[in-house]
């Protein structure tokens, strides 16, 4: 089975498509069970078509896009790598930062 890190980093490249049947389905699986990257994948699907939408009225400079276009996708993965430190392994839940300790004792 595929963690959150793999399939995050196979939706953001362009490597998912050139996959094996095999590996679609693993993708599609975790999809399916995990809301974190049903979301991340929303997100994606959100931002490239904002750009091709905004880029496709006229695009003067196709390298520039492509630019654009791998910048997005760089920040996005950073963000969910630092997003993933908060996700608890065990169950997936964001639990967020641990309150400070004079807040769990109670006096």
């Amino acid at each position: 089975m595929l963690n959150c890190r793999e399939v995050s980093r196979l939706i953001a490249s362009d490597e998912l498509a050139d996959a094996v049947w095999s590996d679609r389905a693993l993708v599609r699986l975790h999809l399916l069970m995990c809301r974190h990257c049903r979301g991340y994948a929303a997100q994606l699907r959100a931002i490239g078509a904002a750009s091709r939408e905004r880029w496709d009225l006229g695009v003067p400079d196709r390298a520039a896009f492509e630019k654009l276009q791998s910048s997005i996708l760089e920040r996005c993965l950073d963000a969910s790598d630092e997003d993933a430190s908060d996700v608890d392994v065990e169950d997936g839940s964001d639990r967020g930062p641990e309150p400070p300790a004079s807040q769990t004792d109670p006096q």
